[in-house]
């Protein structure tokens, strides 16, 4: 439950986090912001299991390029859907943020001893 718990920390936080941290990630309010991580959370555990489920043979084939992708999605629509939140100048920021909310999630699972997810 703990793990379950700093995930979703972990990903509310590091929209703004990397508004911060990348110049083509631009935050408008920073509360809305944070609706955008606390509802993207939302998402990496309900539906991001669902989509993984369902593109797991393409995953295999892409060696896992497609989650990100399908990460990058879901955090362009998350934010689409908040408004003024949050503006990437590009899929490719969206990507980037993938990435390291990827990279955050998986340091989380490491230091708890479960990367089997």
């Amino acid at each position: 439950m703990g793990a379950l718990f700093a995930r979703f920390v972990i990903t509310a936080a590091a929209i703004p986090l990397c508004a911060r941290f990348m110049d083509g990630v631009v935050v408008v309010d920073l509360a809305n912001a944070l609706v955008v991580g606390a509802v993207l959370g939302v998402a990496y555990t309900v539906l991001r299991p669902i989509a993984r489920l369902i593109l797991s043979v393409i995953n295999f084939c892409t060696l896992g390029l497609v989650s990100i992708f399908v990460d990058a999605w879901f955090i362009q629509l998350v934010a689409g859907y908040v408004e003024n939140s949050v503006v990437f100048q590009s899929y490719w920021w969206a990507v980037a943020v993938a990435v390291a909310i990827n990279a955050a999630r998986t340091l989380v699972d490491a230091a708890k001893g479960d990367l089997r997810k």
